[in-house]
């Protein structure tokens, strides 16, 4: 009886770990897209124009985990800026992944005026 338990609660165990990497996947690949821009972002403000093999190494690293779709539009062949825009698409196609309705503009109207909170910027 106490070795069924416990096989019952080892399968459960196993069961919340697997529900809960799932559950947090796009959090950690959040976190790691958001890393590698920093850093690129970092190079770009530092003028540096070549993305080191380090880097882009780290970078393929985190997209792997990532479904095709999303990590699709990546370019890490060199150019920082390049990689950059490259890896702002790939973060924005995993909102979509997670996110299907997401978008990333304010409606029309919404939000505007005093007493708001929100900026408003001229045309």
């Amino acid at each position: 009886m106490i070795d069924r338990t416990s096989s019952r609660i080892e399968k459960q165990e196993t069961a919340l770990r697997r529900q809960n990497r799932r559950r947090y996947a796009f959090q950690r690949m959040l976190e790691a897209t958001d890393r590698v821009l920093w850093r690129l972002e970092e190079m770009n403000r530092d003028g540096v124009k070549t993305v080191p093999v380090k880097v882009r190494a780290e970078l393929r690293e985190v997209v792997e985990a990532m479904p095709n779709h999303v990590r699709e539009p990546l370019r890490d062949g060199g150019q920082v800026q390049d990689t950059l825009d490259s890896l702002f698409e790939v973060q924005e196609r995993l909102f979509r992944w997670r996110y299907p309705d997401w978008q990333d503009i304010e409606p029309d109207g919404e939000g505007e005026g005093e007493g708001s909170g929100d900026f408003v910027y001229a045309s």
